[in-house]
């Protein structure tokens, strides 16, 4: 199957991209849906969505927030059935390579204490630059992590 990853998606596909969100996160941690759709469509317009296809399938996909000269990964998402066939790290190459691109010199991101999606970040050259205590709620911590480019 061809593997290909965009900069943008259709409006169409926003749903299919909330059945991936919910299939990522516990409704303690996503976003509810129109605030994800907003959200979304708002990084579209930044350039800053990239989703990976499969065939013509969604097989994730990574949304960015930027402010100023700063870019943070606010998350990276692979449907179940694409889990461990590379998906997330290709989606990352390609956010790293339009940050390199635009001028961004460190990228960052926070990730729940728990989340095994750690491991991932820290083989992909992450580092943990801090802790930020209560992040996703009342004791649901975050490790915050950036990366050199």
């Amino acid at each position: 199957m061809l593997f290909t990853i965009r900069n943008s998606f259709d409006e169409a596909d926003l749903s299919a991209l909330y059945e991936i969100e919910k299939e990522c996160f516990a409704p303690e941690f996503r976003w509810a849906e129109p605030v994800f759709k907003s959200e979304v469509m708002a990084a579209r317009q930044r350039n800053l969505v990239w989703v990976a296809y499969i065939g013509s399938k969604i097989a994730g996909f990574l949304v960015a927030g930027q402010e100023g000269n700063k870019l943070s990964m606010e998350t990276c998402n692979t449907a179940r059935i694409h889990r461990r066939k590379g998906v997330a790290s290709k989606l990352i190459a390609a956010y790293e390579k339009a940050a390199k691109k635009a001028g961004i010199k460190e990228v960052k991101l926070e990730v729940f204490t728990e989340n095994p999606a750690q491991v991932l970040y820290f083989s992909l050259g992450y580092r943990v630059c801090g802790f930020k205590r209560n992040y996703y709620g009342l004791k649901r911590h975050a490790v915050s992590m950036s990366k050199k480019l």
